[in-house]
């Protein structure tokens, strides 16, 4: 019975790696890019649910998005 359970989690080792690695990526690309964050809730809408997550690390780094220019400045170029 134990070269069964050996067996099994040398199948699922790799599937796990995988799996954590591609949601760790797509986390990071979500803090880091913007875009990549509404692509990603946009195919898997349960994503949303990481936002304050994805939130707190940015303001943790620093990384805050620029407000947005009032519709009556459209003139400016700063």
């Amino acid at each position: 019975m134990g070269g069964l359970f050996k067996f099994i989690g040398d199948i699922l080792k790799p599937i796990l790696t995988i799996v954590v690695t591609i949601f760790l990526g797509a986390f990071l690309l979500s803090v880091f890019w913007p875009a990549a964050d509404a692509w990603i809730i946009s195919h898997v809408p349960a994503w949303e649910r990481l936002s304050p997550a994805i939130l707190q690390v940015r303001d943790w780094l620093g990384i805050h998005q620029p407000e947005p220019d009032p519709w009556w400045m459209f003139w400016r170029n700063d």
